[in-house]
């Protein structure tokens, strides 16, 4: 089995018991006054720890007395979610994660309706869609860019953030001149899921929302003059340069928001999610974390930010209170603070976007999405990936050979490693691509 992909559930022709099963389940929610437990797993362990869980089912509750909501909120979610997905006992709504294949996701998890009608109303639903059918609501938006200590780069002489490569770097290496004690570029190396941060960039990098449905169907996307190369480049020449962390393999993501509170880190590459967590560790600094477009400017001129669905809620295929675990899912979509609360774009469209995409704007960058994959290639990405098994936008083994071969902890070159995750990226194309 490739990395990150999991098992697909067998299933058969539904009895006539089954049947009837979700029938009832489908009906005997609120509406009759029986009480319902339903069980919902998640990433998010800060909520859990500070209340934030509990605060949103005691909400929902006020609305929904007959539905009892129990949170579970795991550390390295996709990992564990990956082990409980080979059972039937991943509880009744969670977040779904990356690694599920597109034509497997009805294997899982209940269908939320057309793409057609869903796309209408919220954001970023054709993240977890296959054949015109939505299996996921987005939990909230995020933009792919970098969180930024504006005051750390201005202390350097920037009063602006940089918009491309080489005057990124160069940026980079006046803040280890002139400010000790500070870390130029973050990489978050140990975390794993944070790298791919650097992948999510790709689209606005090339300034086309449509990248990616060429990107996986293309030869050798990581060679020389393509976006991900670049992209890539600026990691590795961090690294050479000395501009990171002492050393990348034992850094540490709680301490380093709290270090970047504290004026003591310059850039991370990380989703708009994270400036919040950032600005809660210092709230008298708060003003100097901003969330910037990444330091690339396409040849047409126009620097983008791509936002796209964080973890999508869904509905277990097993579960027997699917109604309930509706009717909670539309809720944490519509009605709770949850996108406020992570500092995110909400996903019901038209409602107010968060003060952290204000620079953005300032700064002329445009924000896009991705364009949705032709119908029948909606897994394509996926499979090309899985059969490459170089980690785009799913895992860190790439990311961080790359890191180490910059410090020096491999004797790699960075061209040598471009080259074999072209090589491998090319059989996987050969493959799938008819």
């Amino acid at each position: 089995m490739n990395r990150g992909k999991i098992k697909a559930v067998l299933t058969g022709v539904a009895s006539l018991t089954a049947i009837t099963a979700v029938a009832v389940g489908l009906t005997g929610c609120s509406n009759n006054g029986k009480k319902e437990t339903i069980t919902f797993i998640n990433h998010k362990t800060d909520f859990k720890q500070d209340g934030t869980w509990d605060r949103y089912v005691k909400e929902f509750q006020k609305t929904h007395p007959n539905i009892e909501v129990k949170v579970q909120a795991l550390s390295d979610y996709a990992t564990n979610m990956k082990t409980r997905m080979n059972s039937n006992n991943y509880g009744d709504v969670f977040m779904l994660p990356d690694s599920v294949n597109a034509k497997d996701y009805s294997h899982f998890v209940e269908p939320f309706g057309k793409l057609s009608t869903l796309s209408k109303k919220y954001y970023g639903v054709n993240a977890k869609q296959y054949h015109g059918t939505v299996y996921g609501l987005p939990s909230d938006m995020n933009g792919q860019g970098m969180v930024v200590n504006m005051e750390v780069f201005r202390k350097a002489g920037y009063k602006t953030f940089p918009k491309t490569p080489e005057k990124f770097i160069a940026a980079l290496k006046a803040i280890k001149a002139k400010e000790k004690g500070v870390t130029p570029l973050y990489t978050n190396y140990h975390s794993g899921w944070a790298l791919s941060n650097w992948d999510y960039q790709v689209s606005a990098a090339a300034g086309d929302p449509n990248y990616l449905n060429e990107m996986m169907k293309m030869k050798s996307p990581f060679a020389k003059g393509k976006p991900m190369n670049t992209i890539y480049n600026i990691l590795y020449t961090a690294c050479k340069d000395k501009l990171v962390e002492g050393d990348p393999t034992t850094s540490d993501w709680e301490q380093c928001k709290q270090d970047m509170a504290d004026n003591k880190i310059g850039a991370m590459e990380l989703g708009s999610f994270a400036v919040l967590q950032v600005q809660q560790k210092n709230k008298k600094n708060a003003n100097n974390i901003k969330f910037e477009a990444f330091p690339m400017t396409p040849k047409n001129g126009q620097q983008m930010v791509t936002i796209g669905a964080d973890y999508c809620y869904a509905i277990s295929k097993h579960s027997k209170h699917k109604k309930a675990a509706r009717e909670f899912v539309d809720w944490l979509v519509n009605k709770s603070d949850y996108a406020k609360d992570c500092g995110a774009i909400p996903t019901p469209k038209g409602k107010a976007m968060p003060a952290i995409f204000d620079s953005l704007k300032q700064n002329n960058v445009k924000l896009v999405q991705n364009t949705q994959a032709p119908k029948g290639e909606e897994d394509l990405l996926q499979r090309v990936n899985n059969d490459a098994e170089v980690g785009f936008q799913t895992t860190e083994d790439y990311k961080q050979k790359i890191i180490d071969a910059g410090v020096g902890n491999n004797k790699e070159s960075f061209e040598s490693i471009m080259n074999e995750m072209n090589s491998k990226w090319n059989k996987a194309v050969a493959k799938n691509v008819k």
